[in-house]
């Protein structure tokens, strides 16, 4: 059995892993379809899927 605070610990990592994967990928698909989207917007997306999703 997990406890409460290791299930907090497993949801957060969960949430950064998600983010700086959305992150990631859009760094490296973006260009791919010639969308030039400055690092800041790239972060700002990836904020906005992550809560989203």
């Amino acid at each position: 059995m997990q406890s409460r605070w290791m299930s907090l610990v497993e949801a957060v990592t969960n949430i950064v892993v998600g983010y700086g994967l959305a992150v990631l990928t859009q760094i490296a698909v973006f260009p791919l379809f010639g969308l030039q989207v400055a690092l800041r917007e790239t972060f700002l997306l990836g904020l906005i899927f992550t809560v989203l999703c």
